[in-house]
C-alpha cells in the first residue's frame, strides 16, 4: 500500500483517486470546492482537505513528509509545477507527478516502442468480420498474424475465443504488429479514401491535429478568435485558415462540408464539440470526431457522433503508469472507460517469479484478463497458450475490468529472494 496526494478533485484527479483507491492505496486529496470534497468521500474510502492545492500549510496538512507519491492534477500548470516543486524541496517527497495542458511538454510514447499497435473497428455490414467466428476470420487471412483481444456489443464485453460470431455493429479491439498493419484495408474496403480533412477549433490539440495532417490531406481548420486565427495563418503551411464560427451552418456548406472524409471538432468545449460534429454529419460530412470530456456526455453521443475522443482516459492512463508500479510502462483506457490495456515488466526467475517459465496456459488470470502479445528483444511476439514467459519480458495485457488490477499486480511480483 503506497500513501498518495492527490492535489484537485476534478474529473482527472477524481478519477485516479478512486482507482487508486481501489488499487489498496491510501488516498488524500485536496480541493478548493467543498462540495467536490463531499462528493467524493460519499462514495469513496478518500481523505480530503479543503484548500490551494500549491499552499505549503495545505501541503502540510496533507502530511506530505509521509507520502510515497504526490499528483498534482489541477486546472493550472503553474499551481501544478509549484506543488510538486514544493513537495520535492519542503517535504521531500520521493516521486511527484504534475500533469500539464501546455503542449510544450508534450511526450510521445506508444506500446512496445511502437511496434504493437491497439486498433479498434465497428464490423462493417458485409465486410469480412460480419457473421464469421474468431477461428473464420484467420481462415479467411491466413498470413495477416494479429490478435483479437476484446469485443462489445451495444457495450457489453463478449467472450473471445474460435468460436466467437462477430455481428454487424459490433466493436472488435485488435493487437497487430507494424508488418500487419496492412489488413486494415480489407477491413475497411467498404470505406472511401480519406483526402479532406475540416478541424474546428485552433488551440493546442487543432494546432497539432492540422500540422500532422496536412502532410497527407487537405486539411481546413475554423477558429473563431481573429488573433489566433492569423497566428495560425502564419504558422501552419498548407493549412486553409477560416476566421469564423464553427456552428455556422452557411460557412461549412460554402466551404464544401459534403465533401469532407473526417470532420475533426476538438475545442475545449465539450457541448460546442457535440453540437458541431452533429452538425457537420448532417450536411453531409463523411464522419465524425469530437473531444469529449464529460463522462455523461460521451455516453449519450457514442452512437451519434463516429469517434469520440476523451483526453481524461489518456491522461489518467499515463499517471496510471507511473503510479501503480515502475514496471508498468503505459496504461491505456478502453472499452468504454471500463477495461485497460497495460504493458508490465516480466522480472525474476522461476523460483522467486510466479510467472517466469510458464506458459501463458497455465497462468491464473482474472476473469477477463488476456495476454495479447510479448514484447522480447525488441521483437513483437503474438501471444499463444503454449508460449513460456521470460525475465525481462514485457506483456501487453488486457483487463476487462480495472479493478481487478490488485490481483494481477500480486502475481506478477517478485518473491524477496529476487532482491
Amino acid at each position: 500500500m503506497k500513501k498518495i496526494a492527490v492535489l484537485g478533485g476534478g474529473q482527472v484527479g477524481a478519477s485516479v483517486a478512486k482507482i487508486l483507491t481501489d488499487d489498496g492505496n491510501d488516498i488524500t486529496l485536496v480541493d478548493n470546492n467543498a462540495s467536490v470534497l463531499e462528493d467524493l468521500q460519499e462514495d469513496n474510502d478518500i481523505k480530503t482537505i479543503q484548500g490551494n492545492a500549491s499552499s505549503p500549510s495545505i501541503l502540510n496538512q496533507v502530511e506530505l513528509s509521509d507520502c510515497d507519491i504526490l499528483i498534482a492534477t489541477t486546472a493550472s500548470d503553474e499551481v501544478n509545477l509549484v506543488s510538486c516543486h514544493l513537495a520535492k524541496k519542503m517535504f521531500n517527497v520521493p516521486n511527484v507527478i504534475a500533469r500539464l495542458r501546455n503542449a510544450e511538454y508534450r511526450e510521445e510514447t506508444s506500446v512496445a516502442d511502437g511496434k504493437l499497435q491497439v486498433i479498434g473497428v465497428t464490423v462493417l455490414k458485409d465486410g469480412p468480420l460480419a457473421g464469421k467466428k474468431l477461428s473464420e476470420f484467420k481462415k479467411h487471412m491466413p498470413n495477416v498474424n494479429v490478435n483479437v483481444i476484446a469485443i462489445y456489443r451495444d457495450r457489453k464485453s463478449l467472450p473471445v475465443n474460435g468460436s466467437s460470431i462477430i455481428e454487424t455493429g459490433d466493436d472488435v479491439f485488435f493487437l497487430a504488429t507494424e508488418e500487419n498493419m496492412r489488413f486494415m484495408s480489407e477491413l475497411r474496403k467498404n470505406q472511401s479514401r480519406v483526402e479532406n480533412i475540416m478541424i474546428a477549433g485552433g488551440g493546442n490539440v487543432g494546432t497539432i491535429l492540422a500540422a500532422k495532417l496536412s502532410e497527407k490531406f487537405s486539411t481546413k481548420i475554423i477558429e473563431k478568435d481573429q488573433s489566433r486565427s492569423k497566428y495560425l495563418s502564419e504558422t501552419l503551411e498548407g493549412v486553409v485558415v477560416l476566421n469564423d464560427d464553427i456552428s455556422d451552418e452557411s460557412l461549412l456548406e460554402n466551404e464544401g462540408i459534403k465533401d469532407v472524409d473526417f470532420f475533426c471538432s476538438v475545442t475545449n468545449d465539450d457541448q460546442m464539440n457535440i453540437l458541431s460534429s452533429k452538425l457537420a454529419k448532417d450536411l453531409g460530412a463523411k464522419k465524425s470526431i469530437a473531444i469529449i470530456n464529460k463522462p455523461s456526455y460521451r455516453k449519450l453521443v457514442s452512437k451519434e457522433i463516429d469517434v469520440v475522443v476523451s483526453p481524461e482516459d489518456v491522461t489518467i492512463g499515463s499517471l496510471l503508469a507511473s503510479v501503480r508500479a515502475s514496471d508498468v510502462v503505459k496504461v491505456h483506457s478502453l472499452g468504454f472507460g471500463e477495461a485497460e490495456l497495460f504493458e508490465v515488466i516480466i522480472h525474476g526467475d522461476k523460483n522467486t517469479s510466479k510467472v517466469v517459465s510458464k506458459k501463458i496456459s497455465d497462468l491464473e488470470l482474472p476473469q477477463g484478463c488476456r495476454i495479447g502479445a510479448i514484447y522480447r528483444n525488441e521483437s513483437v511476439i503474438l501471444a499463444q497458450d503454449d508460449i513460456e514467459i521470460c525475465s525481462e519480458d514485457r506483456l501487453i495485457i488486457f483487463l476487462l475490468n480495472k479493478r481487478d488490477f490488485p490481483k494481477l499486480a500480486k502475481l506478477f511480483q517478485v518473491g524477496i529472494g529476487f532482491f
